[in-house]
């Protein structure tokens, strides 16, 4: 019966003909298609092979596209001017950066505003401090500015220093020394030397800890004013002399910073939501973090004369003194035939919204374009950045103008990569947290991985990494592959420097590899989003070099000079982190499988359970009072374990050629970071929702494992009620065992 629709009479015309030629091409055609069908599955067990071979050159050709006088010359034109966050300087920089990522041949690149609240010194009432005599006149003034660099001299728009987000207000009082204004400082002044911070105002020294932190400190001891000096002993290197001819801070240098307490908040009238025309705003007044007391930095010179005729008690430790010719005599007040000055601070900055702008570039994906690996550093600096953050801006600019090259040359990696140049990072990590905000939904779904990239050099000793335990092999095994840049190294790889500088003290034969506090970037898409993030960069030798980060941090010092002369003449630090940074990327977005190991989580999960309750066996008396039990942790610790090496055992013998089995493992380790995030957050911390990791909450910049657990534990014999605070330990260590178990039953076979 078929037959019947070819049997017309029309067999012998023109159009029966062509009937017949189009069925020999469509045949042909078919037959071709099937042909090569065949082909390539049968072929397919070499895919593996060929890929890999593919995915090594390709590796190869980018890291050797990436070169160190591209690096040199974007940093020298990112240092040209001051780019500070919500001015028309920063604004043109990121349409600058958008126009040279559009040429070097990304997907998309788009602008993406936010209206955050941002703070700026009144231009017609400046900022700063003064000693008062019994009749109010002033007998010494801070300085108004900085000295500017040689060849700085003619630049306008320079900020200067001050703490941006401090309260209004001219306090006077008594001044107290205070240390570095740590938690521990002042419970020394209170508790061991009777000395009451109520009512008075407070110098505390910059170094150890996130300067808002210390404001906060000060606030809780009552002080209605709290001034920040950089001490010589913590921002000057022994030997080494003030810019500009040595890498040390100057007597008038003072660094910039803001004094949030944001907690992850985000723009603090926004928190949790992006800033954008459409959404409720908290009132300026009321917005989240801010400080209640005027606060304000100074140089060392000026530090010293506030300083230099302090009464009250001598320093109760040696650790108490710094490096000027001072006492360091605690106060409160001056001495004897000074006490009738006071110190007297004028704080006039303004909190107003401005509007910011991030950069987002994309290359598209071939396999699996809905996954995202994210290479993110900010634009914003204080003045001229020449460290933080261009060194880092510059390395992300070569590493866009790398992987365009390779797309236009036909490559794409298999994953989506996505570029970010940040605004108002300064200003509390604000232009990375509201896009994070903003694409909340889409991030928790498709984001793989976050690499930050900030300062490239804060030294020029070692490489230091800090990222989650997914990532420890994939940074052992990447850095094998990048020669070292050290003098000594010659033909040794990065690994083998790094090992040999800083090994690791948890780990045996592998170099040192630390937690991720906060302070920067990442801080959205690991602490509250639960995305696997890392940063790299190269710093000083932290067991030799006492002083605090790098000594010109935030001041106008920070020049394009002062990297191409002291840290990095030849840039090959520079290059060595964007082959770290830009290797990690390549990695994550290309690599068939994502190259997570789920057991160093178990390893470093099981370390840091251990040191919880090593602490918590200080206190063995009320172990028992309370009958508070790590049990439960340690068992779930124990299935972590197990299930993610049976985990790692599935992956050994994965079948390459089966796409979805592929999909699904990699998901598997995708989620895993995600496993440890509590949607209710730490306590008293909402935006701080990662149960293995947060940043301390006495610091930061630094990062404390199992913060509920050490919350909950710390100082708590001082507490008024010890029942309801041993059974908030219980609390916080049965939330740790759950989310440990929980994480452990998103490794299992599906089944």
């Amino acid at each position: 019966m078929w037959t019947s629709l070819g049997a017309r009479s029309e067999s012998a015309g023109p159009r029966a003909a062509s009937g017949r030629l189009w069925a020999v091409v469509l045949g042909a055609a078919a037959g071709f298609f099937l042909l090569g069908f065949l082909i390539g599955w049968f072929a397919k067990p070499t895919d593996k092979k060929t890929s890999l071979s593919t995915h090594e050159d390709m590796r190869t050709a980018f890291m050797a596209e990436m070169k160190a006088e591209n690096i040199k010359q974007f940093l020298y034109n990112f240092t040209r001017l001051p780019h500070l966050a919500g001015t028309k300087e920063n604004m043109h920089l990121a349409q600058r950066i958008q126009a040279e990522w559009k040429k070097f041949g990304l997907d998309s690149v788009q602008l993406v505003h936010y209206d955050v609240l941002l703070s700026y010194p009144d231009d017609t009432k400046p900022n700063y401090i003064s000693i008062i005599d019994e009749h109010g006149n002033e007998v010494f003034n801070t300085s108004l500015s900085e000295p500017p660099p040689p060849g700085y001299e003619a630049v306008a728009d320079v900020v200067p220093p001050y703490n941006a987000f401090s309260a209004q207000g001219v306090p006077e009082g008594e001044l107290v020394y205070v240390n570095y204004g740590r938690t521990e400082d002042f419970f020394t002044l209170e508790r061991d030397m009777g000395i009451n911070c109520t009512g008075k105002i407070v110098i505390a020294r910059y170094g150890k800890i996130f300067r808002g932190n210390k404001v906060k400190n000060a606030e809780l001891a009552g002080a209605k004013g709290i001034i920040l000096y950089s001490d010589p002993a913590d921002y000057c290197a022994p030997g080494v002399d003030p810019y500009p001819n040595g890498w040390d801070l100057p007597g008038g240098g003072a660094q910039r910073g803001n004094v949030l307490n944001l907690n992850g908040a985000g723009d603090p009238l926004t928190p949790g939501y992006p800033a954008k025309e459409y959404m409720y705003r908290l009132d300026k007044s009321s917005g989240v973090g801010l400080p209640k007391i005027p606060v304000h930095p100074i140089g060392y010179h000026d530090a010293e004369s506030l300083l230099r005729n302090m009464g009250g008690p001598a320093p109760p430790h040696s650790s108490w003194k710094g490096n000027l010719n001072v006492s360091y005599n605690v106060g409160p007040g001056f001495t004897e035939d000074h006490s009738s000055r006071k110190v007297k601070m004028h704080i006039h900055s303004n909190n107003v919204v401005r509007r910011i702008y991030n950069v987002i570039g994309t290359i598209r994906g071939t396999v699996e374009p809905d996954r995202y690996v994210i290479l993110g550093g900010h634009r914003d600096s204080w003045v001229f950045g020449g460290i933080d953050p261009q060194s880092g801006a510059a390395v992300v600019h070569e590493i866009v103008r790398s992987f365009g090259k390779l797309k236009n040359e036909g490559w794409r990696p298999r994953r989506t990569v996505i570029f970010a140049s940040w605004d108002a990072e300064e200003f509390g990590l604000l232009g990375s947290t509201e896009w994070a905000e903003e694409n909340a939904k889409v991030l928790q779904a498709r984001g793989v991985a976050y690499i930050n990239a900030d300062s490239s050099v804060e030294g020029n000793y070692t490489l230091r990494v800090d990222c989650t335990p997914l990532m420890y092999s994939l940074v052992y095994s990447l850095t094998k592959k990048i020669p070292s840049p050290d003098k000594g190294f010659e033909g040794k790889s990065l690994y083998e420097s790094w090992y040999k500088k800083n090994p690791s003290s948890e780990y045996k034969e592998v170099p040192r590899i630390n937690k991720l506090g906060s302070g920067n970037d990442f801080e959205a898409f690991f602490q509250r989003l639960g995305i696997a993030s890392g940063r790299a960069r190269y710093s000083k030798n932290w067991n030799v070099e006492k002083y605090s980060s790098y000594p010109v941090y935030h001041s106008v010092y920070e020049t394009y000079e002062i990297v191409e002369q002291f840290y990095d003449p030849t840039f090959k630090n520079h290059l060595t982190v964007a082959q770290v940074r830009g290797g990690l990327v390549f990695e994550l977005a290309n690599s068939v499988v994502l190259p997570f190991d789920c057991r160093d989580y178990a390893s470093a999960v099981s370390n840091y359970a251990h040191i919880i309750y090593n602490l918590s066996r200080n206190h063995e008396e009320e172990l028992a009072t309370y009958s508070v039990s790590f049990d439960a942790l340690f068992s779930a610790v124990k299935n972590f374990t197990e299930v993610a090496a049976s985990f790692h055992e599935r992956l050994q013998q994965i079948d390459f050629n089966n796409l979805l089995a592929v999909r699904s493992l990699n998901d598997q380790l995708m989620f895993l970071e995600r496993a440890f995030i509590d949607p209710l957050g730490l306590p008293g911390r909402p935006f701080y929702r990662h149960v293995i990791f947060a940043p301390s909450s006495h610091n930061k910049y630094a990062g404390e494992s199992f913060p509920g657990i050490y919350d909950a534990m710390f100082d708590i014999e001082s507490k008024a009620d010890q029942r309801e605070a041993w059974e908030e330990v219980k609390r916080q260590i049965s939330i740790a065992a759950f989310t440990v178990q929980a994480a452990a039953d998103t490794l299992k076979e599906v089944a």
